[in-house]
């Protein structure tokens, strides 16, 4: 019997499909944790979450699509940490310094999300959802205040955002020997207008630990 329209658009339907298509995101994030992106095909993440291929095309057009939502749940899971962090503190660039510099750790140490930044060459937009949202927040407040200059944030955010892949991409490996995290936070400031002594010193502060986490923390 062929399927209406209206029942595709039934709510049992789009719950059925939103199950499955979590089913799916859950399977691929396992494997690719336990056996590397490269590793891992599509037959291995249908097979895992028990859907058919054609279940798996209805939600994502490639293996590298699935890995799009999973880490932009991660980079909202640590915003949120971000957050609670900074909620209290008034100077933008302080803000903007410790934000710059938790987030690559964080990258560092979840293999699934440096594999997506460094080696997925997906479109800037998916890039951007893997990163997270809140460095376009954080740099228009400052312009708001007054602390950073007031450059063009449709433009300035694509320019830091390229500018942080670009040095995940090509120093991630050297994040131990020297001061790469510093050195991006410190180009970070000196791009939104703070002279360079004080994004050097700004960026060069003890970094507050993130907080706990909590139950809404974990990644959806």
């Amino acid at each position: 019997m062929m399927i209406t329209d209206e029942a595709q658009k039934s709510p049992r339907v789009q719950r059925k499909r939103e199950r499955a298509r979590q089913r799916i995101l859950d399977a691929a994030e396992r494997l690719m944790r336990q056996r590397g992106v490269d590793a891992v095909t599509i037959q291995d993440i249908t097979d895992a979450a028990d859907v058919g291929h054609g279940t798996f095309y209805t939600h994502f057009k490639t293996k590298l699509d699935v890995l799009v939502p999973i880490c932009e749940a991660t980079a909202k899971a640590h915003t949120r940490r971000m957050d609670r962090l900074t909620a209290e503190m008034e100077d933008a660039a302080e803000v903007v310094s410790i934000s710059t510099r938790h987030l690559l750790h964080a990258i560092e140490k979840d293999p699934l999300w440096t594999w997506f930044l460094c080696n997925s060459k997906l479109p800037m937009d998916d890039m951007r959802r893997g990163i997270g949202g809140s460095g376009a927040r954080d740099i228009l407040r400052g312009i708001e205040m007054g602390r950073f200059a007031p450059l063009a944030v449709p433009v300035g955010e694509p320019f830091l955002l390229g500018a942080m892949i670009g040095v995940i991409q090509e120093c991630f490996t050297q994040i131990h020997e020297d001061d790469t995290v510093e050195e991006t936070t410190r180009m970070v400031l000196r791009t939104l207008g703070i002279t360079d002594d004080e994004a050097q010193e700004i960026a060069h502060r003890p970094l507050p630990p993130l907080p706990a986490l909590e139950l809404n923390d974990a990644p959806a």
